[in-house]
């Protein structure tokens, strides 16, 4: 019968001092913690309990023109901001262009930029930058684009989509443990396909199952009404955000979370905060009217959410007094 000091020392040879096994009690206290990264919307932070998990897979899922492939960026960014660590963006959709990126802050020093159709390629190019320190951020764009070279010799009768799905279900344990061990942030990017033979919802994930049990977030994006400027330009849109899953907090994969998403910057703390005003009850709703109070502690009401961020952006002094309850 072997002692478990002799165990613990056969397991820990060899280890770097992060990897060794110990009692959970002589671990650091943050041990435990779920490390997050920005989506770059604060309220949508606030609703998942700090946005993307570090060290895990996180999905999502819209169609194009929604805006995904912004807010991908947005995450290098805000990892790039907090911890000086790069990002990779693997594009197999070949939309990114230097003035996209610019109008969601990334410059060219945040990102290693990869594009290109080849499933294995993508694949190692991705397990080779998870074992990099240097990188935080892994953005694959999109999940369904990239194409195995089995199937690509294949003809059209032959073609068998099934390949892509067991490449991916091998390599991507592989690529998400390398990012648990650096604390870095794995995001794809993917779209529903119809299945009409389906029971219940028809909609499917392309590429296997395997999405949906890696994944320690899935935001499920839809793309609602346009925003116009007041020359009636357009100028972004309102997404609805559904929290499909999360291993890190409480959700309900029904409720619809509101967010506008701007096309020269993303998401505006305005917005933003009005949202997270509402939801903490500093801004009282009632039906379609809120109301609060202002500087001089007289009550403002407002009829319509817009108005209630258009009242903010004019006088900043009360937003600023709203932020302050908020934070104190």
């Amino acid at each position: 019968m072997a002692r478990l000091q002799d165990v613990l020392k056969k397991l820990n040879k060899g280890k770097k001092e992060d990897d060794i096994i110990m009692l959970a009690s002589k671990q650091p206290e943050d041990y435990f913690v779920k490390n997050t990264t920005s989506i770059g919307s604060p309220y949508l932070d606030m609703m998942t309990n700090g946005g993307y998990t570090k060290g895990g897979f996180n999905l999502i899922i819209a169609d194009g023109g929604v805006g995904k492939s912004s807010i991908a960026l947005i995450a290098i960014r805000k990892e790039f901001e907090e911890t000086g660590r790069i990002g990779v963006y693997l594009d197999g959709e070949g939309t990114l262009d230097e003035s996209y990126m610019a109008r969601m802050g990334v410059t060219k020093d945040m990102i290693y930029y990869v594009k290109g159709r080849s499933l294995e390629d993508m694949l190692d190019t991705a397990e080779a930058f998870s074992t990099a320190d240097e990188v935080g951020t892994i953005i694959i764009d999109s999940i369904p684009i990239f194409v195995s070279a089995v199937v690509e010799a294949k003809s059209a009768a032959e073609n068998n989509m099934a390949v892509e799905a067991r490449k991916y279900t091998a390599r991507m344990p592989i690529i998400e443990g390398n990012c648990m061990r650096r604390d870095s942030t794995l995001i794809g990017l993917t779209s529903y396909k119809l299945d009409p033979g389906a029971m219940g919802d028809p909609r499917k994930l392309p590429r296997g199952q395997w999405q949906y049990t890696m994944a320690n977030l899935i935001l499920e994006l839809t793309k609602k009404d346009i925003l116009k400027d007041e020359n009636g330009e357009e100028i972004g849109h309102v997404i609805d955000c559904r929290i499909k899953k999360s291993k890190i907090a409480s959700y309900n994969p029904k409720e619809v979370h509101k967010v506008n998403f701007y096309y020269d910057c993303g998401f505006n703390e305005f917005d933003e905060y009005t949202s997270i005003f509402i939801v903490n009850g500093m801004i009282k709703q009632g039906g379609a009217w809120f109301s609060f109070a202002d500087t001089e502690g007289e009550e403002i009401k407002l009829n319509g959410k817009a108005q209630v961020i258009d009242y903010l952006k004019d006088n900043e002094e009360v937003f600023n007094v709203l932020m302050e309850r908020l934070n104190g």
